[in-house]
């Protein structure tokens, strides 16, 4: 039997301008599908709550070595994900959603090759600028990366070890200090997450809903009926036990 692999060259939302050139192809990376020894890393616990599992699939299946997928955009690494799951097991994700306005929960099978794509501009640079509409003030940052995900997760992990009733969420600051590089003239990280600290709501929504328009990746926000009471709603895929399993093949395309 051939150990050789079938790739696929697929575009990627960053259309790869901010990466070295040797890195992709046309704004393409070529991928192969996901074999047992990606689903055994998939089946370790440990490596999917560290964060480190979809590191390790990627460098496996990712043709490329020179890539390093730790300092993938976090929209590159999401759209792979998708693109992963379908020449993998197929297109057709079947799942089980609540609805909002009567609670009903039914399954849904959506089709992940209708997916919207959200590209960057080829003439995109980093770092990003942008002025809080309230306080003024000058921000600039870059887009979150592969590296920046798994720093979040051990953040996370490490405050929930030491977790206490009085404990205040700061996943927001820490979030923003991975991604924020300069406020006002201060590029300290430590000095930035104090300053995150005191930053105006109003000025915060507006820094995130900028990050928002700006980023590339897949729009997992899609359409759903329910059945019971006909609410129609807006609700991003969720990513359950089943996204890495074969769904019985009622998706007949396997590249979104």
């Amino acid at each position: 039997m051939s150990n050789e692999f079938v790739y696929e060259h697929v575009a990627i939302p960053s259309k790869g301008v901010l990466y070295p050139k040797e890195w992709t192809t046309d704004g393409k990376i070529s991928i192969r599908p996901m074999t047992i020894r990606e689903e055994k890393i998939l089946n370790t616990v440990r490596l999917v709550k560290s964060g480190k599992a979809l590191d390790m699939i990627f460098r496996a299946c990712i043709e490329k070595p020179e890539i390093k997928v730790e300092d993938l955009l976090s929209g590159d690494r999401s759209f792979l994900l998708y693109f992963l799951r379908c020449i993998s097991y197929g297109a057709a994700y079947e799942y089980r959603i609540n609805c909002p306005s009567c609670n009903a929960q039914f399954e849904n099978i959506y089709n992940l090759n209708e997916m919207k794509i959200k590209y960057l501009s080829e003439k995109f640079k980093e770092p990003v600028e942008f002025l809080l509409p309230i306080s003024k003030r000058r921000i600039a940052y870059k887009l979150l990366r592969g590296s920046d995900e798994v720093a979040m997760i051990e953040e996370r992990e490490r405050k929930l070890s030491s977790f206490n009733a009085d404990q205040i969420d700061d996943s927001i600051t820490f979030r923003l200090s991975q991604t924020i590089e300069l406020l006002e003239n201060i590029t300290d990280k430590f000095e930035i997450s104090r300053l995150i600290d005191s930053m105006l709501a109003g000025d915060a929504a507006a820094l995130r809903q900028n990050m928002i328009e700006i980023d590339c990746g897949v729009d997992t926000a899609v359409k759903h009926v329910c059945p019971k009471c006909a609410n129609e709603f807006q609700a991003d895929i969720p990513l359950t036990v089943d996204f890495f399993r074969f769904t019985g093949g009622r998706g007949t395309e396997q590249s979104i």
